[in-house]
């Protein structure tokens, strides 16, 4: 098992993290492109790989939360050329994972109820998703790192889509915290179909908040980390303060 810690907002560079994930012990950090400091350093930073290598740590990358694989070719286009862009700059860095959220899509509330328009137009939805994650797989592939798409929310159609995707041969990253919020459908799900899991985050919930530190909720984290034995496993905490306490917990169980 390797454990990552994530790029954190109370810092302002990639380096602050590294030194974060050094005295802490850390394997790899999740760099992240929703940080505006991350996009720069990954493009402008010619010291960003020696560092990683100097301290003996790997990476992997989150893409952009909002990504929506599965919606109108000119917008999933944009994405494509924004990935390329990052991969390429991230090359010497030998990342591990890309990591992925998969989008619910647009939502009709009606009465307060939310309705979802890919649930709505299923067919077409699959077969865009699959086709386009298929082509970030392959440029994921030509750097040698593992495409892992990561639950986030879990109504019906969601469900229906990870088994098309398992089916399709995609692998995918277990977000713990985000799960217990769905009250845990992924770990349901999980035990009746061979998912194939690469990455997990992992952070405690109570189903009123997630990303809490370990043994602040009531998730059974010791159960999880036999799961993610041989995969990465990122503690997602957001504050230094929190990975502190977290990794001497979670290096205990």
């Amino acid at each position: 098992m390797k454990i990552g810690m994530p790029i954190l907002y109370e810092y302002n560079s990639i380096n602050e993290n590294i030194l974060l994930a050094k005295v802490l012990g850390f394997d790899f950090i999740e760099l992240n492109l929703n940080f505006d400091y991350c996009m720069k350093e990954l493009e402008e930073n010619k010291c960003l790989y020696k560092a990683f290598k100097d301290n003996g740590l790997e990476a992997t990358l989150h893409f952009y939360d909002e990504a929506d694989f599965a919606s109108l070719d000119e917008v999933v286009n944009a994405y494509l050329k924004l990935l390329k862009k990052y991969l390429k700059f991230s090359k010497k860095l030998n990342l591990k994972t890309l990591n992925v959220h998969l989008n619910l899509g647009p939502v009709v509330t009606i009465s307060g109820v939310k309705n979802y328009l890919y649930e709505k137009e299923y067919d077409s939805y699959i077969k865009r998703l699959i086709k386009n994650l298929n082509v970030v797989k392959k440029m994921c592939e030509k750097y040698g790192i593992e495409l892992v798409l990561e639950n986030t929310k879990m109504p019906s159609f969601i469900e229906k889509t990870y088994l098309d995707l398992k089916d399709a041969g995609f692998c995918f990253n277990f977000d713990i915290g985000h799960d217990h919020m769905s009250n845990d459908k992924l770990k349901e799900l999980s035990k009746e179909s061979n998912f194939i899991f690469k990455e997990f985050h992992i952070h405690d919930s109570n189903l009123t908040q997630d990303h809490l530190k370990l043994g602040k909720g009531e998730l059974d984290i010791k159960y999880y980390k036999s799961l993610a034995k041989d995969c990465y496993t990122l503690l997602e905490l957001k504050s230094s303060d929190d990975l502190r306490e977290s990794i001497i917990l979670f290096k205990e169980l």
